[in-house]
């Protein structure tokens, strides 16, 4: 058949499925949708995997490919099949389509190769079935682009996102396979602290301490279950603030935080992480110091909602007062 007849067929029945008010057979419309744009697009037949999956490679990789129970850190970019950029780590390339958020972290995602979907822990996102499928076919360097029909994808829930009853392209790379996440933070951290603070020692093989500025009273001291009234501001190490309750800090960034207020802090109790009160005992009153600590100090293989698992993070630290209200730093 002529191409450029295919090519209007194709798009009269995309136009009749789109415009179809009715939506009596959304799966049934989706996958024809999916099935032409695949012919139109002459993506290879024997690109499509037993699960309805494409899986087209681009560049080989060479090194290991990912077994359950691994990390992976892969690099991607979710298109809908308009060609319009949904989610990716590209902050670059996210402004070009206007859906930039100024508080997300634009990073390659740090996930354990278990299972899917799943919510990605610290990352607001959500490996899909037909990613965790492509992820498989790759070995370390290696990029692929993904043809993902909807039930691999999102699946019929589009109360979040509208990409319910969507097929989706992914650009994928699959960056590194880690087997041991504890050894990989470290080597994270032994290279940070080589280039930006050499020969720097970790107090009691945990925490590292920089101080920043000499205090101004130099006879208040913390220890165990003291209270101290605080200033912070919480990075990853690529320098992306997660937290500060600092308003001149937010305000250079241009984003809003929770508080502005003094955090008031037990040392030893739960209202920070064990690294964040290590450092405060190693401090005195009006110093500015900051920690870098070891995810078995923070939020460790768990993580939260803003914080991956096994990832060490950085407090610039401000002893304002202890036991009383506190100053604002300057």
């Amino acid at each position: 058949m002529n191409r450029n007849l295919l090519l209007i067929i194709a798009g009269l029945s995309l136009s009749a499925i789109s415009c179809d008010k009715d939506f009596k057979d959304p799966v049934g419309d989706e996958m024809a949708r999916f099935n032409a744009w695949i012919q139109v697009n002459n993506i290879p037949a024997d690109a499509k995997k037993p699960s309805g999956l494409y899986f087209v490679s681009q560049t080989e990789g060479n090194g290991l490919s990912p077994e359950i129970g691994d990390w992976v850190l892969y690099s991607y970019t979710e298109k809908t099949l308009d060609g319009l950029v949904w989610l990716t780590d590209n902050s670059e390339l996210i402004k070009q389509y206007d859906r930039f958020d100024i508080n997300y972290h634009y990073t390659p995602v740090f996930v354990k190769y278990e299972k899917a979907p799943i919510q990605i822990t610290g990352y607001s996102r959500v490996l899909l079935k037909g990613v965790f499928e492509g992820l498989g076919y790759l070995k370390e360097g290696g990029k692929a682009t993904l043809y993902i029909p909807y039930n691999l994808a999102y699946g019929t829930t589009s109360a979040t996102n509208g990409l319910g009853y969507q097929s989706l392209i992914y650009d994928l790379e699959l960056l590194k396979v880690i087997k041991d996440p504890r050894a990989y933070e470290k080597s994270l951290i032994d290279n940070y602290i080589a280039q930006n603070y050499p020969g720097l020692e970790p107090i009691n093989d945990s925490i590292y301490y920089i101080q920043l500025t000499p205090p101004t009273v130099d006879t208040v001291t913390l220890a165990k279950d003291s209270v101290a009234y605080v200033y912070y501001k919480g990075s990853f190490l690529d320098g992306f603030v997660f937290d500060t309750n600092i308003d001149s800090v937010a305000q250079k960034l241009g984003r809003n935080f929770s508080s502005t207020d003094s955090l008031k802090v037990t040392v030893g109790g739960n209202e920070v992480i064990k690294g964040f009160s290590q450092a405060l005992i190693n401090m005195k009153q009006g110093e500015w110091g900051r920690a870098i600590i070891p995810s078995f100090c923070g939020y460790d293989s768990i993580g939260n909602s803003n914080i991956p698992p096994f990832t060490p993070l950085i407090f610039d630290i401000y002893f304002s007062s202890k036991g009383k209200a506190s100053t604002k730093p300057q």
